[in-house]
């Protein structure tokens, strides 16, 4: 009942404007001038346009204003809160290093050795090729990278040798040892300056075999370096 008679007076009110707008049409404009004078500029409007609803007195829409301008706005707390969307777990990404995962076991430098063992004769191989390259090089430049890299794989293969021939010859002291220990007597272990000493003319076995040059490259660089370190050392005052 309350619509229907809110429905009526709305078209009342229509009616009213409409016949009100009819009549000041056949006005001229001075005397709307002066209607609008005499009444008022907003009755005039709110006559001729109808009531407008106040945005701030409205229930629909409420504005909150602030004090000063310097303040922060002040919110409605009826504002509805924002569901979160639920995306689904993020698989996360671990880094395995190998080096500390206890899963892929421990280091061990002798099973390495023989896994990686191809790579010394890949090198051996690549030492080959250059000194061929060398020889039917001319190009002054070329000729100087070969040698530069020819050394620097000379050196690598000696020091993969050598790291071998100690490998080997550690795991044959150790056999030694067991060997003393099953048979029940005291084993003799060899001081530094002994092992100095047999490492010494193991070195010299090799370079010998190498041929009579290498052997003196090698004294003349030993020279050289106790040389360096003598002048290196302190001075007393005298």
């Amino acid at each position: 009942m309350s619509s229907d008679a809110e429905e009526n007076n709305l078209e009342e009110n229509d009616s009213e404007r409409i016949a009100i707008k009819n009549e000041l049409s056949s006005l001229s404009f001075e005397d709307l001038q002066k209607l609008k004078e005499r009444i008022g500029a907003k009755l005039y409007k709110e006559v001729v346009f109808g009531k407008k609803n106040n945005p701030e007195t409205s229930p629909k829409a409420k504005f909150f204003k602030r004090e000063n301008k310097n303040r922060p706005r002040e919110m409605s707390s009826k504002r509805p809160v924002r569901m979160l969307r639920d995306t689904g777990k993020v698989k996360k990404t671990e880094i395995r290093d190998p080096r500390f995962d206890p899963l892929c076991g421990e280091f061990d430098k002798k099973e390495f050795a023989e896994n990686y063992n191809f790579l010394s004769d890949m090198r051996y191989e690549d030492i080959k090729s250059i000194r061929a390259e060398l020889k039917q090089t001319t190009d002054p430049e070329k000729v100087l990278k070969l040698k530069r890299l020819l050394q620097s794989l000379n050196e690598q293969h000696r020091a993969s040798r050598k790291a071998r021939v100690q490998r080997e010859k550690v795991e044959k002291q150790k056999k030694d040892v067991e060997k003393v220990f099953r048979e029940g007597k005291q084993p003799y272990f060899k001081n530094k300056s002994e092992l100095r000493v047999e490492t010494l003319v193991n070195q010299y076995e090799e370079l010998k075999k190498e041929g009579t040059g290498r052997i003196q490259r090698h004294l003349k660089r030993r020279q050289q370096k106790i040389k360096k370190r003598s002048n290196k050392a302190p001075v007393g005052d005298s």
